[in-house]
């Protein structure tokens, strides 16, 4: 994690008590120094962990997660979180306009940002738009962790000309190890549209907003076969979702919608964002919709592992995707979204956006912008279900 501001201040049996059958992956993921390891060190120690223990740990693999990609730094030349001068350590990674639409290198060691860097938003690609802002006036801005930038970067995968030279000596896209990709979901703060209460805000240069909740992916370990991204059960990335628990109609998505939950206790929670330096700040205002890291629940191709955030996958939810506290649906996967994220470098485009949920076949298809049905299987190469290659390079 680049620039670590806390230490290690609780013992890690308050994270995640060890059972004798995971005794040994539990200590190599959340004994000391948890907090300060680099990303991929972090993600290589904690690979078993969260694909081979119990729902549960995974529940803390999240907490822990969120909890070093918050850790807090000093914001110089803004007004920082809550008027304490300081700002999540994400929130100084390089967004994707940072990343596919700049010539100049990121500084990872500039101080964090004052303006707004919204991403196009998924809703809008589906619709065949491209906007920076809803209608409601939220805005989602993606940013990345030096180990994704770098490789993006250098592989050439921020332009379309860059992506189909790729692709001419490879026939897909692996993500190294450590790589860590967000997106957040902000609300502006108006006379009309108070932040609520608990809410934690942020002062941008184009106005005050407020954090509704974070979306994270972490690349855990690597595919035996990254060619197989689209049907594989075997784990890769590591996917969890945190929401302001206050947001209206998350509590019903949550508990009955979301399949891969096991809340925390408040002491457990207390405990890992002590241990990070993180208490009193408000983060306590969050928690995970839950967490992913395959198509289906147990690998088999059966039940679908449901999991998105209440804004940013509202275009999921049904019968009024305004109206989350009333869906009857919720047809929402990370995982089985993402996996779609493809280059064909025969016809040099990218598989459509489409909302899947479970697994995938070989005749799973989607309509493009111009009414051809494309077909996953026919041609399309896996970007490592990274959507912001497909949406972002220009």
């Amino acid at each position: 994690m680049h620039r670590p501001a806390t230490f290690l201040t609780a013992a890690a049996c308050l994270i995640a008590p060890a059972l004798p059958a995971v005794a040994q992956a539990t200590d190599a993921c959340t004994g000391e120094g948890w907090l300060q390891k680099p990303d991929a060190e972090f993600a290589a120690d904690c690979a078993s962990f969260g694909f081979d223990g119990s729902l549960e740990d995974r529940e803390v693999l999240a907490w822990m997660i969120f909890a070093r990609v918050n850790q807090l730094i000093a914001d110089p030349d803004g007004a920082g979180l809550s008027d304490s001068g300081q700002v999540p350590l994400w929130m100084a990674w390089p967004t994707d306009v940072d990343t596919f639409r700049s010539r100049m290198p990121f500084d990872f060691d500039a101080a964090p940002r004052n303006e707004m860097e919204p991403s196009a938003e998924k809703k809008d690609i589906l619709a065949g738009r491209v906007a920076t802002a809803g209608p409601d006036g939220a805005n989602e801005e993606v940013t990345r962790n030096k180990v994704s930038y770098d490789y993006l970067v250098q592989s050439g995968l921020t332009t379309k000309v860059d992506v189909a030279a790729f692709f001419t000596e490879n026939d897909y896209v692996d993500m190294p190890v450590g790589s860590v990709e967000l997106k957040a979901s902000w609300l502006q703060v108006t006379e009309g549209s108070p932040a609520p209460e608990g809410a934690l805000t942020f002062a941008f240069d184009s106005g005050e907003y407020w954090w509704r909740g974070l979306h994270v992916m972490v690349k855990m370990q690597p595919l035996a076969d990254p060619g197989d991204a689209f049907y594989s059960e075997d784990p890769s990335w590591f996917w969890t979702t945190f929401e302001f628990n206050d947001d209206p109609g998350v509590t019903h998505v949550r508990e009955i919608f979301s399949t891969q939950r096991a809340p925390l206790t408040d002491e457990r929670i207390a405990a890992i964002l002590r241990t990070a330096g993180l208490d009193g700040f408000g983060f306590e205002g969050f928690a995970p919709n839950g967490t992913q890291i395959r198509f289906t629940e147990d690998g088999n191709g059966d039940v679908p592992v449901i999991l998105g955030h209440t804004h940013m996958e509202d275009f999921s939810g049904s019968p009024n995707t305004a109206q989350p506290r009333y869906w009857t649906e919720f047809e929402s996967s990370c995982h089985t979204c993402h996996a779609t994220a493809s280059y064909n470098p025969e016809t040099e485009s990218f598989f459509p956006f489409s909302v899947p949920v479970g697994a995938l076949g070989l005749t799973y298809n989607k309509a493009d912008s111009g009414g051809v049905v494309r077909y996953l299987a026919q041609g399309y190469k896996p970007l490592d279900f990274m959507w912001p290659i497909a949406f972002q390079a220009r």
